[in-house]
This record gives structure tokens, C-alpha cells and sequence, in this order.
């Protein structure tokens, strides 16, 4: 399981603005080409687990500043899609 976490961390942390688009749109939220821009250069790098509750929610704060809380809610969504696989 901390292999599963370890790759959902990476992909996260590296995710190119067309990758979220994709990934955003299988899991049916809808997100703009610039909230996807914006969201990438935010988490690009920062080595970010969103198994951690804390950082989870921190880096979400993060999002909501720069793309809104809606778009906040729905990348919760999907974080939380993506962390119920365990």
C-alpha cells in the first residue's frame, strides 16, 4: 500500500496541466484550461501527500486562494477518490 501512496504522491506532485484536465475529467469535474495551470504550478515540486490529512487540507487552502472554492471542492473530490482506493 505505500507503493500505491508513493506513486499517487508523485503523479500528484508532477502532474502537467493537460494530465489534471484528463484525470479531472474522468472523474467528471469540470475544470478550466487556466484552473488547471494554476493548480500545477501550485503543487509542482512541493512533495505533497494527500494521504496526510493536514497537508491534504493546506494544500487545498492553497487552491481555494487561487482558483476558488468550488474548484477546491471538486479537486477534494478527486483527491479523495484517488486516496479511497487503500
Amino acid at each position: 500500500m505505500k507503493l500505491f501512496e508513493m506513486m499517487v504522491n508523485h503523479k500528484i506532485n508532477q502532474i502537467r496541466p493537460d494530465e489534471l484536465l484528463s484525470l479531472a475529467k474522468q472523474h467528471q469535474i469540470n475544470l478550466t484550461q487556466k484552473q488547471a495551470q494554476d493548480i500545477t504550478a501550485l503543487l509542482a515540486g512541493k512533495n505533497i501527500n494527500i494521504f496526510d490529512i493536514r497537508q491534504r487540507q493546506n494544500v487545498l487552502g492553497q487552491i481555494t486562494q487561487v482558483a476558488g472554492a468550488n474548484t477546491a471542492r471538486a479537486i477534494e473530490t478527486l483527491f479523495n477518490n484517488l486516496t479511497a482506493n487503500l
